[in-house]
């Protein structure tokens, strides 16, 4: 847990800033926080229809979306699907997939949530990684394609899935984000306007604060000390996510290997980024766009958020430098 709290890219700055520039304190919101998703979650209600029993309920959703999502949990609906045990499957993992898809073409490929074989693999939270062998990697790449998906939505909401034999889908790029959209909605279908909810390191602002300035959401450099920030967003009623190496990490025999994974050899990708940072509407687009720009590397990934709407990004590369999308700037305050 205590790992999972220092690795979170980004964080929410207790005050605000005047626009004289001096920062004052605002009345504490009522918070409820735990150990969700396999890392530290947090829900800020700063407005007065937010109660903790309100805002629990809106916790414990992480919960029931894991028992979708998960790849991990045997008893997932996705566990089910991997082992062909369904066919149909509920709205949230068809519509997630249909996301999964959609970003895969986006990408050309560079990132696909049919890598779950290849991924298996490899265990970043071990106490004692170690690096797969080469033919069990190759070997698992053959089941690896997510053009070869077939989805197809049913007049009742549910998705009809197909996959090949041995295929392993994997959402764990993307599924936080999307957790937190159904998060959001909860609470905004509850009337709750000012909030903030931060799912290990996915911010996801509800409004503004109560005084109707924008939130802070701090990103943290890669690999500093936790107070070290390359930035400060101010988000008013949108998502701020990041993507990294430093997330989920290890060093084996001398060589660094994260968690991030190319669909093409099964090995960490290493094109020289560190971080990708998205502002977005949503956070699931956050999520998808964040790992997807990673995945495509500087270039490529600025030109991609270029030519999508409502997107803006940061981009960290491994000399600690700092790269914009055309209109990024906006909404940051550089340290």
């Amino acid at each position: 847990m205590l790992a999972s709290v220092l690795t979170a890219a980004l964080s929410a700055a207790a005050g605000c800033s005047s626009p004289a520039g001096h920062s004052f304190a605002l009345p504490e919101p009522l918070s409820v926080s735990g150990f969700k998703l396999n890392t530290y979650v947090e829900i800020k209600g700063y407005d007065t229809t937010s109660n903790r029993k309100l805002l629990t309920e809106a916790l414990n959703l992480c919960d029931r979306y894991e028992m979708i999502f998960s790849r991990t949990l045997t008893d997932s609906e996705l566990s089910r699907l991997n082992r062909h045990e369904i066919t149909t499957v509920s709205a949230p993992l068809g519509e997630l997939i249909s996301y999964g898809i959609e970003y895969g073409q986006l990408s050309g490929g560079s990132f696909d949530i049919s890598i779950g074989s290849v991924s298996s693999l490899w265990d970043f939270t071990s106490g004692n990684p170690s690096v797969p062998d080469t033919s069990d990697i190759a070997g698992a790449l053959e089941y690896v394609g997510y053009d070869r998906i077939t989805l197809a939505k049913n007049e009742d909401g549910t998705y009809n899935v197909s996959i090949p034999d041995k295929m392993m889908l994997d959402l764990g790029a993307i599924a936080k984000g999307y957790i937190a959209d159904r998060i959001k909605d909860y609470l905004t279908d509850n009337g709750v306007k000012s909030a903030l909810i931060n799912l290990g390191g996915n911010v996801l602002c509800i409004g503004n604060r109560p005084d109707n300035s924008a939130f802070n959401v701090r990103v943290r450099r890669p690999f500093a000390e936790s107070s070290a920030y390359i930035c400060s967003v101010n988000a008013s009623d949108m998502s701020v996510v990041s993507s990294g190496t430093y997330e989920r990490c290890f060093t084996y025999g001398g060589n660094f290997y994260h968690h991030i994974l190319n669909p093409a050899d099964g090995y960490p990708y290493n094109n020289g980024l560190t971080q990708v940072t998205i502002f977005s509407k949503t956070s699931v687009t956050g999520d998808c766009m964040s790992t997807a720009c990673f995945t495509l590397g500087l270039d490529k990934g600025l030109s991609l958020v270029e030519n999508t709407d409502g997107v803006e990004a940061v981009f960290v590369t491994e000399d600690g430098s700092l790269h914009y999308s055309s209109g990024a700037k906006q909404y940051l305050q550089e340290y």
